[in-house]
């Protein structure tokens, strides 16, 4: 993708920047202080639920707008949130944010090239570890074992510009803002409510794999996932989810 191009969608975006990876706050004397240093945990896990949910969000406007059906593309059984957007945020964070005064072309193919090597990755766990391929783009051209193809792979430049250049200050800034309005308490209650979304949809991934191949339900947390997550359920949940 030329320079231009990508200059000219960035063009919108400013000069702003920020010294680290904490973001600025105000001293008693209202002046800003630029804190140095890098994320908090804290500060990744807002930087994943956000990434997380946006991306589902995205995710399921194109799909609307590419096959005019609106699907879910939750990774999780509760909430729209997408783990793989989600991961994506943060590693795109903690990979590229200190090139981040460099320029577009070159941010754009860094992150072309890691957004591919990331969803082949991903692609690879989520078969090898759930028994399912949540996407295949064998059907589209450029394509590497359907796992990941050349389009894509620049879609994932495009987002590593305008997250780094654009929505990353004001994500942090917006994060900054919500610590320092509720402290922990509210953050506590995300990380618990996440943690046990993921642990139920491992839960459900896993039973879903096992009545594939007729496998019947032995203990009674399996009972209880199936009551509540059967196969109807879970195809509602992961549409495109292919038995392997």
């Amino acid at each position: 993708m030329p320079q231009g191009v990508i200059t000219k969608i960035m063009g919108y975006a400013g000069n702003r920047t920020v010294r680290g990876y904490i973001p600025a706050t105000q001293d008693k004397t209202g002046e800003n202080v630029n804190c140095v240093g890098k994320c908090s945990f804290v500060q990744l896990f807002w930087l994943f639920l956000i990434g997380a949910f946006l991306g589902d969000i995205i995710e399921t406007i194109f799909c609307h707008a590419t096959t005019g059906v609106w699907m879910s593309r939750s990774s999780l059984v509760w909430g729209h949130f997408s783990v793989v957007w989600g991961l994506a945020a943060a590693f795109i964070t903690a990979l590229l944010y200190r090139d981040k005064e460099k320029t577009n072309y070159y941010i754009f193919w860094k992150g072309a090239f890691l957004g591919g090597a990331y969803e082949y990755i991903c692609s690879i766990f989520t078969e090898v570890v759930f028994g399912k391929v949540f996407w295949d783009y064998s059907d589209m051209t450029f394509n590497l074992g359907g796992r990941v193809n050349l389009l894509f792979c620049f879609f994932w430049g495009i987002v590593a510009v305008v997250w780094i250049k654009v929505l990353y200050p004001k994500v942090l800034y917006f994060i900054d803002i919500i610590l320092r309005k509720t402290g922990k308490i509210f953050t506590l209650g995300f990380i618990v409510f996440i943690t046990l979304d993921i642990f139920v949809s491992v839960l459900a991934l896993v039973r879903y794999d096992k009545r594939a191949y007729g496998k019947e339900a032995e203990y009674k947390w399996e009972q209880a996932i199936d009551k509540y997550f059967n196969d109807s359920k879970m195809e509602q949940i992961y549409p495109n989810a292919i038995q392997q």
